[in-house]
């Protein structure tokens, strides 16, 4: 990882899951695969358009918000 950190709380079947597939995907840590999922799901936010009515638009038509 690159820069500061932070720590955040997932549930624990969760991290199991992001796990077993770091794993599987060849990852060197559980972090490093989490941080790269994030990343991607940020670039789509972003891409959206960028201004927060059309990423809030994008979050409740994925039903992230109501």
């Amino acid at each position: 990882m690159f820069g500061k950190s932070v720590k955040v709380k997932v549930d624990r079947d969760v991290f199991d899951r992001l796990r077993k597939i770091a794993d599987v995907a060849g990852y060197a840590t559980t972090e490093e695969f989490v941080e790269h999922v994030l990343e991607k799901e940020l670039l789509r936010f972003e891409e959206a358009g960028g201004d927060d009515g059309a990423i809030r638009e994008k979050l409740k038509g994925l039903g992230y918000i109501s």
